[in-house]
C-alpha cells in the first residue's frame, strides 16, 4: 500500500498550486490562465494519460449494431499504473488490466491482461480463460478485447452474445 500515497502527493500538490494561483488572481480573471502558464503543472499534467474505456454487450443477432447494454468511462493514469476493469454478469465475471507504458519511439505500449470466468447454464461448471498481450498502439488509436474469445460471426452461429470492450489511450491535455 506504500505506491497509493505517491500519486496522491503530487495530485494534492498539484491542486493546491491551482487553488493558490487561483486565489492571488484579480476577480474576473480566468483562473486557468495562471495554471496554464505555471511550467512546474504542466511539466506534472504532461506525464498523464487518459484510457478511455467502451464496453458493450451486442445482440447475438447482430441485425441491428445496437447495443443492449454499453458503458463508457475514462480513467486517468501515469506510464506503468495499471486500470482495473470488472465487468460482472449472471453467468460471466470480466476483469481487464491495462497498464500503459510510453515507449523510446513515443508510441506507446499497452499491457493488457484479461481474464474471464463463464459459467454455461446447463452444466455447473465454471470455464476460466487468461489472456496477457503487449500491444504497440499509437495515441488515440483504438484497442478492443473480446472477452469472451469470440468474433461476431461465431457469436452469432452460437447464439451468443458478444462483450466487447474498446481502449483509446491519449496524453492528457489532448482532446479526443
Amino acid at each position: 500500500m506504500t505506491h497509493k500515497p505517491r500519486l496522491v502527493v503530487p495530485l494534492l500538490l498539484a491542486l493546491a498550486l491551482v487553488n493558490a494561483q487561483a486565489q492571488s488572481q484579480a476577480p474576473g480573471t480566468d483562473a486557468n490562465s495562471g495554471a496554464a502558464e505555471d511550467p512546474s503543472l504542466q511539466q506534472l499534467l504532461s506525464k498523464f494519460l487518459i484510457l478511455s474505456i467502451s464496453a458493450r454487450v451486442l445482440p447475438p443477432d447482430q441485425q441491428d449494431d445496437t447495443p443492449i447494454w454499453n458503458a463508457e468511462s475514462s480513467r486517468l493514469t501515469l506510464p506503468g499504473r495499471a486500470i482495473k476493469l470488472r465487468l460482472d454478469g449472471d453467468n460471466v465475471h470480466i476483469y481487464l488490466i491495462c497498464t500503459p507504458y510510453i515507449q523510446d519511439n513515443g508510441e506507446v505500449l499497452l499491457l493488457a491482461q484479461g481474464q474471464v470466468w463463464f459459467m454455461q447454464p446447463s452444466d455447473n461448471e465454471n470455464t476460466y480463460f487468461s489472456t496477457y498481450y503487449a500491444i504497440p498502439v499509437a495515441f488515440g488509436e483504438s484497442v478492443f478485447f473480446l472477452p469472451l474469445g469470440l468474433s461476431d460471426a461465431e457469436a452469432q452461429a452460437r447464439n451468443f452474445f458478444n462483450i466487447e470492450v474498446e481502449i483509446k489511450i491519449r496524453p492528457y491535455g489532448q482532446k479526443e
